[in-house]
């Protein structure tokens, strides 16, 4: 793997990015996700554009959670309300940090 930057860490999501080949990982728990500039600024679109409420299942435990498909279709994430919150805002203070660091070059 490349040697990255850390874009945002809340809670279990991080989000780095490659200094060389500018691809973006997304870390949450034992998944990781990597994409190029394109598909994460489609992936927060995604993101930001799904309501908790209007979306989200009751799981067998009784907790209901809301289901992030990622861009394979074999793999979504699954959120609690909490931690949905915080993965959105992980994902915005990355995309504010690419910026600041696209300033600074």
């Amino acid at each position: 793997m490349c040697q990255t930057k850390i874009l945002s860490w809340k809670d279990q999501t991080l989000i780095s990015q490659c200094d060389e080949c500018q691809v973006i990982y997304i870390w949450h728990n034992n998944l990781m996700l990597s994409l190029n500039k394109d598909e994460f600024f489609s992936f927060k679109r995604t993101v930001g554009g799904l309501s908790f409420y209007k979306h989200c299942l009751p799981f067998p435990d009784g907790e209901e959670r809301v289901i992030l498909r990622t861009p394979n279709q074999d793999i979504s994430f699954v959120f609690a309300y909490e931690e949905y919150e915080l993965f959105k805002d992980s994902i915005d203070e990355a995309i504010h940090m690419t910026e600041v660091y696209a300033l600074m070059q």
